[in-house]
């Protein structure tokens, strides 16, 4: 239905959760300009060196579970909608309560639109 440039989806190629929430609200503030779809990838990229302790820690507890708190943290105090979040991506969403998380979101546009006088 819509072309691949009308949803963007920015990569933040990083392992620090810091940055990647840096990463996400530039872009969110980049894409309020542009007025389009906008999938927010709040996942956490491993580099050979993370892979490599991966091995011994197991990449999910060593890179994952440690950040994923934070990274759920910032999910939950997100807007949706125009000039928020619309399409959010994480890995190992079973980790946490992401769909719930995702669904209040998604709650908060519906009770907003039925605010709105017809």
């Amino acid at each position: 239905m819509w072309p691949g440039n009308k949803i963007p989806a920015p990569w933040a190629n990083t392992t620090e959760p810091n940055k990647l929430i840096q990463f996400l609200e530039t872009t969110l503030k980049e894409r309020n300009k542009q007025g389009s779809f906008h999938v927010t990838q709040a996942i956490l990229t491993p580099t050979v060196n993370t892979v490599a302790k991966g091995l011994v820690w197991g990449l999910r507890d060593y890179l994952v579970e440690r950040n994923l708190p934070v990274i759920m943290s910032w999910v939950q105090t997100q807007r949706p909608g125009k000039g928020g979040v619309n399409i959010i991506t994480s890995d190992f969403v079973e980790l946490t309560d992401f769909a719930n998380i995702v669904i209040k979101l998604n709650n908060v546009l519906l009770s907003e639109s039925e605010c709105k006088p017809r």
